[in-house]
């Protein structure tokens, strides 16, 4: 087994192409059950999640393959990057036609995501530092501390999916839920409600991951800018 593994990494180091780096062949996978997910997410909700939980365990993997066979490649993070960004923003979109009250709320996560991680991308590359998992910010080096980066990940692509899955299947009803002030006189909750309650605490930490990651990528770019101009 230690032999086959040498010699894949070998082979990755002479020459391989770079489009068919086995990390880079579980991206294209994921692409293709995104865009699966998408064609039955109003059709078909169990192929819909299926396909989408499939996508986000692969995102794991792929990481894992770069490290194994040493098939790491700039064009490999950009491609994990951005499918990503686009598979979440993707059933954000989906859920706001479920729920189209909530549309602005949807679009503003969305805006939020990809703001807040091309701004940093781009303020990693003009720091050259060797990977955009880094921060001056004790929270955001907390949150690319990989064990948390894949915990807090999973919580909030699953706070999704149960939003999701509430709009097809809810389940059967567990209780009654009475929050002071807000629901005095109690609700019924059901299965796929008290499944989005308990990630919301990890949906609301990515989100503030993603306003604080945003705010210092942006004095980065700024101070690049008043830097460049004393220089003219």
């Amino acid at each position: 087994r230690s032999s086959a593994m040498a010699q894949s990494v070998a082979l990755g180091r002479r020459g391989l192409p770079v489009y068919l780096y086995v990390p880079n062949l579980i991206g294209y996978v994921r692409v293709a059950l995104n865009f699966v997910a998408l064609h039955y997410a109003l059709s078909d909700f169990r192929a819909c999640l299926g396909c989408y939980a499939l996508s986000a365990l692969l995102d794991a993997l792929d990481g894992y393959a770069a490290r194994a066979l040493d098939q790491s490649s700039t064009f490999g993070g950009v491609l994990d990057m951005v499918t990503d960004r686009t598979a979440t923003a993707s059933l954000c979109v989906v859920l706001a036609h479920l729920y189209p009250r909530y549309l602005p709320h949807f679009c503003a996560l969305i805006m939020l995501d990809i703001f807040s991680h091309w701004a940093h991308v781009y303020a990693s590359a003009l720091n050259m530092a060797s990977t955009h998992k880094s921060s001056t910010n004790w929270i955001v080096r907390l949150y690319y501390h990989k064990p948390i980066l894949f915990s807090v990940c999973a919580g909030n692509e699953l706070f999704y999916m149960f939003i999701y899955l509430h709009a097809f299947a809810p389940g059967p009803v567990l209780g009654t839920l009475a929050v002071p002030l807000i629901l005095p006189h109690g609700a019924e909750i059901r299965v796929a409600q008290l499944a989005i309650l308990l990630c919301a605490p990890v949906f609301v930490f990515k989100q503030l991951t993603n306003v604080i990651q945003m705010f210092i990528a942006f004095d980065v770019l700024i101070t690049h800018d008043q830097r460049a101009r004393k220089e003219r």
